[in-house]
């Protein structure tokens, strides 16, 4: 097998329909049918959502996300084996994410100055056939080398704070301990940060 990490974009996104459809929740997670549009699913989307027919609400996160992919909203990286879609994760300029918004999660700016360019990795998915071959590993290594050759100060994570299971979707705390990432504590979990600025002289 041979990992290769592409950006997400328009012209993937009925890949990343039957990946999410078909691969990534085969192992049954409960979670299957996110489509991994959580940090841009907001209550006013949760409502409507409610008051469609039952039989549609089903199908309403994926043709949500393909518009999100399609106008260019849902970002971050795709691992692929050959032309088949094995991983994702979701990365974005940390601003774009309402729910990390100095607002929403000022504790998750902690120690960030406030023109910062932060790339945030939010959420990883897996398939169960290529767990524990590396593929999180090499999406992290793809997001750093994106945001290291696109002017981002910082990339961030935010793995479990305990033992780490294969349904946890922020990667693990080790992975990022090896990668060089400093781990930052904060009310609620943690915050696994790294550094692209240059040194001071």
């Amino acid at each position: 097998m041979q990992i290769e990490v592409r950006r997400l974009n328009r012209d993937m996104a009925e890949e990343y329909i039957r990946y999410f459809d078909h691969r990534a929740f085969a192992d049954g997670n409960p979670e299957k049918g996110c489509y991994c549009v959580w940090h841009h699913w907001t209550d006013r989307h949760e409502h409507e959502r409610s008051l469609m027919p039952e039989n549609q609400r089903p199908s309403c996160k994926r043709e949500y996300a393909r518009k999100l992919i399609e106008d260019g909203t849902l970002n971050g990286f795709a691992a692929f084996d050959g032309d088949q879609m094995i991983g994702f994760c979701n990365a974005d300029l940390k601003d774009h994410y309402f729910r990390l918004s100095r607002e929403n999660n000022a504790a998750s700016w902690t120690g960030a100055d406030e023109k910062d360019r932060i790339l945030s990795i939010v959420c990883y998915i897996v398939a169960p056939d290529w767990r524990r071959k590396g593929v999180a590993k090499a999406l992290l290594d793809g997001a750093c080398r994106y945001a290291r050759e696109n002017g981002y100060d910082h990339v961030e994570g935010y793995p479990p704070r305990g033992a780490f299971s294969e349904r946890d979707c922020g990667g693990s705390l080790s992975m990022y301990v090896n990668a060089g990432f400093e781990i930052i504590d904060v009310p609620g979990g943690v915050i696994a940060r790294k550094s692209l600025k240059a040194p001071k002289p």
